[in-house]
């Protein structure tokens, strides 16, 4: 095969066949304004007079848009009612195509050539046809013998860039878009569940060429990541096909320990791809955690999220959970804090009212088991708040440490109150607070008497927890300053 003769004076190209490689960087414009010619003009009748296709399209070498076409005057020179009857040539439709192609460039380019490889009726004839038996249809084929796809799967490895535009600057109708095909490297579910964002980031223009932004934000919570924000949106008034949000449940949620300790791992970044505060705050009552809260608002963002549903922990499935969620709730009541309000026990648990946690009656006994610790009070109440409250109205409370209130019912119990404080302390606190305990037992107080027993060891006690010490002390009482 012979190969043209190219002039010196401008770049040299490899030229032939496969092998003329005509660099992207000089297809630098599409067809943006440009307009095609209707199927319907008969081109073959024309073809005595107009023995060069410049004749009608003498812009087309230059880039000169506005003559890409002949004008209406210039049909009306022969078209004039008289000898010839009058044509309506108003122009052809718009041309709308992501087809990366400027007829210049590549006029300028055939120039250098003796022998130019390609002509006009190259591209917009079909093959042995005349030179004017133009169709509407372009030739695509005839691109392959300068430009050689080397690409293994034209949608996989191809450079999408080098012969298209992106979809944002394409103008294509929804048709078009939804009549793309789908790529082999995307059906795979891993695809979607992580192997997508590694793509985007690697060959973002690849993705621009069939995607806008507005496809990203329809399942990405977090609009922010850099190569969401690096896609343009659709422009006003593009036709998109409607973007359906799907979620692929990351490898690690399916583990059994997950769950419990997922919001060690919560962030912005790792969980705002699926996540909007609405699925936390379906779980987490106020005050959320702040890793919710960094989080953003479904009301503010395209994207739906997964819309999660309360899920109760594994531990709430066991059959003896009624059993034993006292002690677990004891144990870490911020736990059931996550779910649950006070009201929510206490619809259960409150004996006064309904008499649900405790057996009937047991408002007149409960001062017994309260006081041998057969329940721990407060798992549900606050003792200060609620148990203060109801002694106060029926007169039972103390009222001064001469007055025994409460403690009436006990001969001499202020003599003997000191081992039932040592016993448990935390029921003194119910209705007493250490200024009452320091008006007899402080330094400074009326009797001076020692809280402690016979044989106390204060520098073994100390060492043991000095926080038992400031329960009644303000400073280290051994060495008389603040340790």
């Amino acid at each position: 095969m012979n190969q043209p003769r190219m002039r010196a004076g401008r770049g040299t190209v490899l030229a032939g066949g496969a092998g003329l490689a005509l660099a992207a960087t000089i297809l630098v414009s599409a067809f943006a304004g440009a307009t095609r010619q209707d199927a319907s003009f008969p081109h073959d009748l024309h073809r005595g007079l107009f023995p060069l296709c410049t004749g009608c399209h003498s812009g087309i070498p230059s880039g000169n848009l506005s003559a890409f076409y002949p004008s209406p005057e210039s049909c009306a020179n022969c078209h004039d009612g008289s000898a010839l009857d009058r044509v309506a040539w108003s122009g052809p439709t718009d041309r709308v195509d992501n087809v990366r192609f400027s007829h210049d460039v590549h006029a300028s380019y055939l120039a250098d050539y003796d022998d130019p490889p390609q002509s006009c009726q190259s591209c917009h004839v079909p093959e042995g046809r005349n030179r004017m038996a133009v169709s509407a249809n372009i030739q695509t084929g005839t691109c392959w013998s300068c430009h050689a796809h080397r690409a293994t799967d034209h949608y996989v490895d191809a450079n999408c860039s080098t012969c298209h535009v992106t979809l944002a600057e394409s103008g294509l109708p929804r048709t078009r878009i939804e009549a793309f095909a789908t790529p082999a490297d995307h059906h795979p579910d891993a695809f979607l569940a992580g192997a997508h964002g590694v793509a985007a980031a690697e060959t973002l223009a690849r993705c621009a060429t069939c995607h806008t932004a507005d496809r990203c934000v329809s399942c990405h919570v977090d609009a922010g990541r850099p190569e969401i924000a690096a896609l343009a949106f659709a422009p006003p008034g593009m036709d998109l096909p409607a973007g359906q949000a799907h979620y692929s449940i990351p490898a690690n949620h399916t583990d059994r320990r997950w769950f419990a300790g997922h919001g060690d791992a919560a962030s912005l970044q790792a969980c705002a791809t699926c996540h909007t505060t609405d699925d936390c705050r379906a779980c987490h009552i106020a005050p959320v955690p702040r890793q919710v809260a960094a989080l953003p608002a479904r009301a503010d963002v395209r994207a739906p999220g997964v819309r999660l549903v309360p899920h109760a922990p594994e531990s709430h499935d066991n059959f003896f959970f009624m059993q034993v969620h006292p002690v677990l709730a004891a144990g870490d009541a911020g736990s059931c804090a996550t779910c649950h309000v006070e009201s929510f026990c206490v619809d259960c648990h409150d004996g006064p009212v309904g008499g649900g946690y405790h057996p009937p009656g047991f408002v007149a006994r409960h001062a017994a088991d309260a006081f041998g610790r057969e329940a721990e009070c407060s798992s549900c109440h606050d003792n200060q708040a609620f148990c203060r409250a109801c002694h106060v109205q029926v007169g039972i409370a103390s009222v001064g440490r001469l007055t025994s209130g409460y403690h009436k019912g006990g001969p001499v119990w202020l003599l003997r109150h000191g081992q039932a404080a040592r016993q448990n302390l935390e029921n003194c606190t119910t209705c007493h607070t250490q200024n009452d305990c320091t008006q007899c037992h402080g330094v400074l107080g009326a009797f001076k008497v020692s809280p402690h027993s016979p044989g106390f060891d204060a520098r073994r006690a100390w060492e043991q927890n000095p926080r038992s010490c400031f329960a009644c002390h303000i400073k280290n009482p051994l060495e008389g300053r603040v340790p």
